[in-house]
């Protein structure tokens, strides 16, 4: 289960201001944990952001292999899997 952040940090952990409309995480190393930054549109619309779609896909699992850990990444879900976007990649 996701477990939320204080607004004032995660910002930092992530390494990126919060977007408009884009979801940008983090997968730590050393704590062996992924954190999501959720779009401004996101925190607008949904009460609690554990059930945002992508805190759900996190609920899944992450495949390690696909992460760049230690690096923000944008955010999708792919086959119901939380996967990172290297930062500049296109879609």
């Amino acid at each position: 289960m996701s477990k939320q952040v204080a607004p004032w940090r995660i910002e930092r952990i992530v390494g990126v201001e919060r977007h408009p409309t884009e979801h940008f995480g983090r997968a730590v190393s050393a704590e062996e944990t992924v954190y999501i930054l959720h779009s401004h549109e996101c925190r607008d619309s949904t009460p609690d952001l554990r059930d945002c779609p992508f805190s759900l896909a996190l609920d899944k699992g992450i495949d390690v292999a696909e992460w760049d850990l230690d690096t923000p990444a944008a955010l999708s879900i792919h086959n119901g899997r939380l996967t990172p976007w290297p930062m500049g990649a296109e879609r």
